[in-house]
């Protein structure tokens, strides 16, 4: 039976290809998932695959080459949504703030 799992992770992710390193992962124990970049600190993992897949995948991310890079590592339990393949979504905090401060400046003229 197939589970989903939504995984939360904290810490100095940017620029260590930790994106890279989820998508491997889900490829190694055969996990659907997406992968959000929320900013430059913080990840979200929604992933589905089989209970030892899933169970595999956590501890591949928990415990992996990546590991001393993470601060917080939480999952919770999450409703099925028949996930297919790896998708990467990237929002980065920067870029948001650099655009606000491009309008502000705008806005004075």
């Amino acid at each position: 039976m197939k589970k989903h799992i939504d995984i939360f992770i904290e810490g100095r992710v940017n620029k260590v290809d930790f994106n890279f390193y989820s998508q491997i992962g889900a490829i190694k124990f055969n996990i659907d998932a997406i992968y959000k970049n929320g900013d430059t600190r913080h990840v979200d993992i929604e992933a589905e695959g089989k209970t030892e897949d899933i169970n595999d995948y956590i501890k591949y991310i928990r415990t992996g080459a990546l590991k001393n890079y993470i601060e917080l590592f939480r999952t919770e339990q999450g409703k099925f949504k028949n996930i297919q393949g790896f998708t990467s979504l990237k929002v980065h905090k920067e870029e948001i703030t650099g655009f606000k401060r491009f309008l502000k400046a705008m806005v004075k003229y």
